[in-house]
């Protein structure tokens, strides 16, 4: 909720540089285990992967959709 938050705080692109290099990590990291779930054939592991990927992406998106005086379109 708090990347959330900070995508509404937002006044300026600029504001969104901490959380953007913050959550592009979480996404590699969420890669590499998903991978990893795949691998081990670990089908549990890997649909809890799969929607944490899917909750980071979307984030992902609302930064890079981000506009000035628009509320961020975050979809689950």
């Amino acid at each position: 909720m708090e990347s959330h938050e900070a995508i509404e705080e937002a006044e300026h692109p600029s504001h969104l540089d901490g959380l953007r290099a913050e959550n592009d990590a979480r996404v590699a990291v969420c890669h590499e285990d998903l991978a990893r779930a795949f691998a081990d054939d670990d089908v549990d592991a890997a649909k809890r992967l799969a929607i944490r990927l899917r909750y980071w992406v979307n984030i992902r998106n609302a930064i890079h959709d981000w506009e000035e005086g628009k509320p961020p379109v975050l979809i689950h």
